[in-house]
C-alpha cells in the first residue's frame, strides 16, 4: 500500500479538486478496489467532488472517536475510488478528534492499515490548508507528499514556509519526500510563466515534473460532481492529470 498526502500551505490552491481528479485518474489506470481518498479537511467537501452522498457516513471524525474501522464508513464511487469523508461533525467532536490525533500521532497511519485496503493499493489524503495535527498526521504515515501551489506570488512566498515545516518533521520522525505541483497553470499570462521559471529555479528537482493546466473544464466537472477525466477526456487538464498519475504510479512501485 502507498499512501499520497496531497497539502498546501494557503488556501484556494485547488488541492481537494486534484485529489479527487488525480484519484479517479490513478483508478482508471490501477482499476477498480485500487485507490482510496481520506478527508481531513474539517470542512468535509472531498466527497463532492468524488459524486457520492455521505449523508448516512459517519465520517472520519466520527468513526475514529468510536474507535470504529474506517472500512464500514467508506463510500463507492462510480468512478472506482472509494472514499472516506470527513464527516459531518459538531464542533466539540473535531475537538476531540483533533485531540486524539494529537496523543496519537501514528493514528491515521495505523486506522488505514486496519481499513484492510490491501496490499497493492493507493491512499490518498486530502488536508486542511497550513500545519496543523492533520499535517502532522500524514507526514508520519505518507510514502510522499505533494504540496500544492500556484504560480503567484502568494503561493512563491510560502515555500520557506513549508520547508520549514519539513524541516522541523524530519527531527521528529523520517518524512516522506515532497514534491511542489503548480497547479491552474496559465502560460498566456506573462507573470505566470515567469514565476513558473523562478519556481523551476527555487525546487529543481523537488518539483514536479507535470503542472495542471488552467482549465474551465474542472471547474465544470466540479458543478456535475464528476472527475475532469470523466466530464471533458480530452481536454487539456485530464491530459495533465492522467500524466501525473501515469508519473506517480511508475515512481511509487519502484
Amino acid at each position: 500500500m502507498s499512501v499520497i498526502g496531497i497539502v498546501s500551505m494557503k488556501g484556494g490552491v485547488g488541492k481537494t479538486t486534484l485529489t479527487a481528479n488525480l484519484a479517479a485518474a490513478m483508478a482508471s489506470a490501477l482499476g477498480p478496489d485500487r485507490v482510496s481518498v481520506v478527508d481531513l479537511d474539517p470542512q468535509n467537501a472531498l466527497h463532492l467532488h468524488c459524486g457520492v452522498d455521505d449523508t448516512n457516513s459517519p465520517g472520519v471524525c466520527r468513526q475514529s472517536l468510536a474507535n470504529a474501522n474506517w472500512r464500514e464508513m467508506a463510500l463507492p464511487s462510480v468512478h472506482d475510488v472509494l472514499c472516506m469523508p470527513y464527516g459531518m461533525a459538531k464542533e466539540s467532536e473535531r475537538k476531540a478528534f483533533e485531540s486524539l490525533l494529537y496523543m496519537h500521532p501514528d493514528w491515521i497511519g495505523t486506522q488505514i492499515d486496519a481499513s484492510g485496503l490491501g496490499r497493492d493499493s493507493v491512499v490518498l489524503i486530502d488536508t486542511p490548508p497550513g500545519p496543523s495535527v492533520y499535517l502532522k498526521q500524514v507526514f508520519a504515515c505518507a510514502d510522499l507528499v505533494i504540496v500544492v501551489i500556484l504560480a503567484d506570488a502568494g503561493s512563491y512566498a510560502t515555500i520557506p514556509a513549508m520547508e520549514s515545516w519539513v524541516a522541523s518533521m524530519a527531527q521528529e520522525h523520517p518524512t516522506a519526500p515532497c514534491v511542489y505541483l503548480v497547479n491552474q497553470v496559465d502560460k498566456s499570462e506573462v507573470l505566470n510563466r515567469d514565476v513558473v521559471d523562478l519556481l523551476s529555479v527555487k525546487l529543481g528537482a523537488k518539483m514536479a515534473p507535470i503542472g495542471i493546466h488552467a482549465d474551465e473544464s474542472v471547474r465544470e466537472a466540479l458543478a456535475f460532481q464528476q472527475p475532469v477525466l470523466a466530464y471533458a477526456p480530452h481536454g487539456q487538464a485530464s491530459h495533465d492529470v492522467a500524466r501525473l498519475a501515469d508519473w506517480l504510479i511508475d515512481g511509487l512501485s519502484r
